[in-house]
C-alpha cells in the first residue's frame, strides 16, 4: 500500500534533484551541438582540396570496409577499383561536394588491401586522361515535347579540344551471308551513315552477285567477295583495312539511325578504360529488343551464356559477351586475332572467351541501340553458326538461356575417347567418352544376366550410378563384381565377349578378368557380398544410363562403406 503522506515529503526534494538533472543534460547537448558544428564547418571544395574534403567530411575508414565488405568483393578483381570509385563520386555528390573525386594512389592502395591484380586498372585512377570525344551532359526541358527529352537527357556538348570524330573511328560492315531480302537496305545504311557522320569512313563486303556504285556514297570503301569465303576471313580482312584508332564492328546491322550513338560508345572506352563498349540492339522487323549482355562460363565441355550483369560502370553493363555491333580499338584485333575460316558467330564468341581470360574490360550502353537482323536471333540457323566454335573447343553443349541448348556430337565436337588429350588424369572426360565407358558396362551387366550369373556394379562405378545414374566425370575405369563362386562360371562366358563386333578382348589374371573396348577397361572382381539379400526381398537395382542394372542391396551404404575402408587403406600404406 503506497504511504501518501510520505511521497509528499520526498516531493519537493526530488522536484530539485529532476531539475537539476535536467540542466545539466540541456548543457551537455548544448556543448556537444556547438562542437559538431564546429567541426562540421563547409569547405569550399576546389580541384587541389577535394581529397582532404572527403577526409573531413565522411569517416574513411567505415566507407572503405562498407566497399570492402560489399557483395562487389566476390567480382572480377580487375572491376573493383572502378566500383569503389563510382562510389565515393555518388557519397561525395551527396554531401554536396560537386567537384568529382578523383581517386589517389594512396587510397587506391587501401582499397585494394595492397592487390597487386589490380594493376592493370591504375590508369583508372589518374586524371591525365586524353580527352577524344566531347562529354555529353543532362540537359534539363520540361517543355520540349520530344519524347527522348521530355524531362531532360544527355546530349552532346559543343567542345573544340578534341580531334575531329570522323578520324577516329571507322566503320565496318559485312554484308556478304545476308539474306537477299535484305540488299535493298544497304544503300540506305550507307546515305544514313553519311547524313548523321559526314566524312566517317565505311568498309563494307557485299556479295558479288550484288552490283553498287561506289562513287553514289561518300567516304565509302565496297568490296565485293563470294559467299564461299568465310565469315570471320571476310571481317579479318575488313579490319585490316583500317585506318583510324577505331573501329565499328557493325554485325548484323540493317539500319543506321542516330540511336547508334557512337560518340557514346567511343567515349566509354576511355572513360572506363575498356576494351569493347556495345550497345543494345533491337531487330528491325519482330522489334525484340536485348541489351546484348551476357556472362558466360566455359567447362567440362559445356559453355553456358546468362543473360544479363553483375556489376555497372557509368549506366553501362559490364559484360562477358555482347551479341550486337561495337566500338573496339583496332589494335586490340592486333593483340587478339579473330579466328580465321569459321562462321561470324562463333569467331567473335571464341574472340570475346580470350577477352575474357585476359581480364579485357567488355560493356554494353543500353542507352546506345543498333536496328538488326531477324535472322541474327533466330534460332533455326543458330545450331550451324555454333558448330565451328564447339569443334575449335570441344564443346559438346551450349546453353544460349534457361530453355534452349545447342548438343554436338562426338563428331562435331571433336571429342571422341580417342582424340589426344580427351582422357587425362584430373581432366573431365567428354560426354562421348562417358557413353563409351557406360555402353560397356551396360554390356556386360547385360550379358550376366542373360547367363544367370550375379554381377553388380562396385567401387567407382557404383558410386556414379549413386550421383549421376552413369559413370563419374573422371572415371579411369569400370568395376564390377561377380559372386567368388561363378568366377569360374564367368570365364565360360569369353566367346560372348569375343564374338565378332564385340568390341572387347580378353585378358584372365590370377583372381579376376579385365575386359577391354577400344579405348577402356572393365574390371571384373569376386566378390562374397554380391549375393547378400533380405528375405522377400529381390535384387536391388539402379538407373544406369538408360538402363536398369544390378548392384549392392543398399548402394549408398555400400559405396560409403568400401570408400572409406579404401582411404583408410591408403593412409595404413603411406604411414607404416
Amino acid at each position: 500500500m503506497v504511504n501518501f503522506k510520505f511521497v509528499s515529503k520526498i516531493a519537493p526534494g526530488l522536484r530539485l534533484t529532476v531539475g537539476i538533472c535536467a540542466f545539466i543534460l540541456a548543457l551537455l547537448v548544448y556543448w556537444r551541438s556547438k562542437d559538431f558544428y564546429r567541426n562540421s564547418q563547409p569547405i569550399k571544395p576546389d580541384q587541389s582540396t577535394n581529397a582532404q574534403i572527403l577526409e573531413k567530411t565522411l569517416t574513411a575508414s567505415q566507407i572503405i570496409e562498407e566497399i570492402r565488405h560489399s557483395n562487389y568483393t566476390r567480382i572480377e578483381s580487375g572491376k573493383l577499383l572502378a566500383v569503389a570509385h563510382t562510389q565515393l563520386n555518388e557519397v561525395a555528390e551527396l554531401l554536396g561536394h560537386h567537384q568529382s573525386y578523383k581517386s589517389t594512389p594512396k587510397l587506391a592502395t587501401e582499397l585494394l588491401g595492397h592487390h597487386q591484380s589490380y594493376t592493370s586498372q591504375s590508369k583508372l585512377a589518374s586524371n591525365k586522361q586524353i580527352k577524344e570525344v566531347c562529354p555529353e551532359s543532362f540537359q534539363h526541358n520540361e517543355k520540349s515535347q520530344d519524347i527522348y527529352f521530355r524531362r531532360g537527357g544527355f546530349k552532346l556538348q559543343k567542345c573544340t579540344d578534341v580531334p575531329e570524330f570522323h578520324t577516329l573511328l571507322t566503320l565496318v560492315y559485312n554484308f556478304v551471308h545476308y539474306d537477299s531480302k535484305y540488299f535493298q537496305h544497304i544503300p540506305s545504311i550507307f546515305h544514313d551513315v553519311n547524313k548523321l557522320y559526314p566524312n566517317i569512313r565505311i568498309i563494307a563486303a557485299i556479295p558479288d552477285t550484288l552490283t553498287l556504285n561506289q562513287a553514289d556514297y561518300k567516304d565509302t570503301t565496297i568490296i565485293q567477295l563470294k559467299k564461299s569465303e568465310a565469315e570471320s576471313s571476310i571481317w579479318r580482312n575488313l579490319i585490316d583495312r583500317v585506318q583510324t584508332k577505331y573501329v565499328y564492328i557493325g554485325r548484323n546491322v540493317i539500319k543506321f539511325t542516330w540511336f547508334d550513338r557512337l560518340e557514346r560508345l567511343v567515349r566509354e572506352i576511355g572513360n572506363l578504360e575498356a576494351s569493347v563498349v556495345s550497345g543494345a540492339y533491337r531487330t528491325l522487323v519482330s522489334g525484340v529488343w536485348s541489351n546484348g549482355c551476357e556472362q558466360s562460363t566455359l567447362s567440362n565441355y559445356q559453355l553456358v551464356y546468362r543473360h544479363g550483369y553483375v556489376i555497372s560502370m557509368e549506366e553501362c553493363l559490364v559484360c562477358h559477351h555482347v551479341q550486337g555491333p561495337f566500338v573496339a580499338k583496332k589494335s586490340l584485333f592486333q593483340e587478339v586475332a579473330v579466328k580465321a575460316g569459321v562462321s561470324s558467330t562463333s569467331a567473335f564468341a571464341i574472340w570475346f572467351l580470350k577477352l575474357k581470360n585476359l581480364d579485357k574490360t567488355v560493356v554494353s550502353c543500353p542507352d546506345a541501340m543498333a536496328i538488326v537482323t531477324d535472322e541474327s536471333q533466330q534460332l533455326e540457323s543458330t545450331h550451324r553458326q555454333w558448330r565451328d566454335l564447339a569443334f575449335h573447343l570441344q564443346v559438346e553443349r551450349i546453353r544460349m538461356n534457361s530453355s534452349y541448348v545447342l548438343e554436338y556430337g562426338c563428331k562435331d565436337a571433336g571429342t571422341t575417347c580417342s582424340t589426344k588429350g580427351i582422357r587425362q588424369v584430373g581432366k573431365a572426360l567428354s560426354k562421348c567418352c562417358m557413353k563409351e565407358l557406360s555402353n560397356d558396362i551396360k554390356v556386360v551387366m547385360r550379358t550376366c544376366r542373360e547367363n544367370g550369373m550375379l554381377c553388380q556394379l562396385n567401387a567407382g562405378t557404383n558410386l556414379g550410378a549413386i550421383k549421376f545414374n552413369s559413370v563419374l566425370p573422371w572415371e579411369l575405369d569400370a568395376d564390377i563384381s561377380v559372386h567368388h563362386s561363378n568366377l569360374t562360371a564367368f570365364d565360360k562366358l569369353k566367346s560372348n565377349f569375343l564374338a565378332k563386333n564385340s568390341g572387347f578382348t580378353w585378358k584372365s589374371y590370377q583372381g579376376h578378368v579385365n575386359l577391354f573396348s577400344s579405348n577402356w577397361k572393365v574390371e571384373v572382381y569376386p566378390h562374397v557380398l554380391v549375393n547378400l539379400s533380405l528375405p522377400n526381398l529381390s535384387r536391388t537395382i539402379i538407373e544406369f544410363d538408360g538402363e536398369y542394372v544390378e548392384t549392392a542391396l543398399s548402394p549408398g551404404l555400400f559405396g560409403r562403406n568400401l570408400l572409406v575402408n579404401i582411404f583408410t587403406m591408403f593412409i595404413d600404406k603411406l604411414t607404416y
